[in-house]
């Protein structure tokens, strides 16, 4: 009985070693790539990764200047990044799933309470673009694009423009 225990232990410690081997594997094999976002009129910036196995991740951030933990934002602060009374989107995470060959749906979640699925398409290898929305707003993505690229695709709020930065790369919404 004590042997067949410890051979059953042998076997769970052998699966979970396979686990680990297969998730590190999946991890060398990925492809991070710049991602760019306007969600809601603001802007959030940070990286997708793309797995071999058909699924990729997202994670998305917006610099938000310290402003007291306000939540809400009036015309006084920082009225040139986030829209009169909006609530401040500093963060968004989403999982990717291939629907066919070049197309995806990303299911798209944001710190503010914003919830959206983007069909998106791929347009090479680790480049593509999504567009969606959430219940009070337009959602557009891309996904390993340069930031002048990235201006093409993205839907920028009416009276406002994205601009490249220079010192640091990404890009701005003015």
């Amino acid at each position: 009985a004590i042997s067949c225990a410890l051979a059953a232990v042998a076997g769970l410690g052998a699966l979970a070693g396979c686990a680990d081997l297969n998730d590190t594997g999946r991890a060398a094999l990925a492809s991070r790539v710049a991602a760019y976002a306007v969600v809601n009129d603001q802007l959030v910036q940070g990286e997708m990764v793309l797995y071999p196995d058909r699924t990729g991740t997202l994670t998305l951030r917006h610099e938000v200047p310290p402003m007291a933990n306000v939540t809400t934002v009036n015309a006084s602060a920082n009225s040139a990044s986030v829209p009169i009374g909006s609530t401040v989107l500093t963060s968004c995470v989403g999982r990717l799933r291939y629907t066919a060959s070049t197309l995806g749906v990303i299911d798209l979640r944001c710190n503010e309470g914003a919830i959206a699925d983007l069909n998106m398409a791929l347009i090479g290898d680790t480049r593509g673009y999504g567009y969606g929305q959430t219940a009070t707003g337009l959602v557009s993505l891309v996904f390993g694009m340069t930031p002048v690229e990235a201006r093409a695709h993205l839907t920028v709020p009416r009276g406002r423009q994205l601009v490249e930065r220079s010192e640091s790369g990404g890009l701005d919404l003015r």
